[in-house]
């Protein structure tokens, strides 16, 4: 076909599942975009100009971006994150729409901070991924090794993205995860496939 008939957008919170849930919907035959794996590219590309605002401690000794240390100097610095986000994400946001225009009928893209970025704007559906917050303590905790105080404070870390998110109510569908993981991944693809057809693809 020529160009994508939908785009799906894809989201949810620290350790609430949305890594099963794009599984699901790859292995259900959607093109999933993982913006994550695109922001690294993104970084990449922008790794001088980013060292000209951290500094030389941003960078690794072969001269990549470290991502790690620009995580904790950012990170801690709501002021400093915006100046790198100013950076790194127009590129992000750029690769991001060259990934949907090239992805077929069945796009999904795959953010966790998808509600801030202008690409949740050309999504036709958004699922949101839910679970109860002891479930992703516990997920948090096997997959992490994180202690309570440090997975609360990323939860907490996310609520402005619940916020962002009002803005795009009236598309945004919710899959709860709360039970087995197989039961979960239908529903995701089962909601897909619904806002597929809906669509008049």
């Amino acid at each position: 076909m020529g160009g994508h008939a939908l785009t799906l957008g894809l989201t949810g919170g620290y350790c609430a599942g949305k890594s099963s849930a794009a599984a699901a919907l790859r292995e259900a035959g959607w093109t999933v975009i993982d913006v994550d794996s695109l922001g690294h590219a993104a970084l990449e590309r922008s790794a001088a100009e980013v060292a000209r605002l951290l500094g030389p401690g941003s960078l690794k000794a072969d001269g990549g971006p470290d991502r790690r240390a620009i995580g904790a100097m950012v990170f801690a610095d709501p002021a400093l994150l915006e100046l790198y986000e100013a950076i790194v994400h127009p590129a992000m946001n750029a690769l991001v729409e060259e990934a949907v225009r090239l992805a077929g009928d069945r796009a999904c893209v795959d953010a966790a901070i998808l509600y801030r970025l202008p690409i949740a704007a050309a999504c036709d559906t958004i699922i949101e991924v839910r679970a109860p917050l002891v479930l992703r303590l516990f997920r948090g905790r096997a997959r992490d090794g994180l202690g309570w105080r440090a997975m609360l404070g990323r939860i907490r870390s996310q609520r402005p993205l619940r916020a962002a998110g009002e803005a795009w109510k009236g598309k945004t569908v919710v899959a709860w995860n709360a039970l087995g993981e197989d039961g979960f991944k239908r529903r995701v693809v089962r909601l897909a496939g619904r806002a597929y057809r809906s669509s008049g693809a």
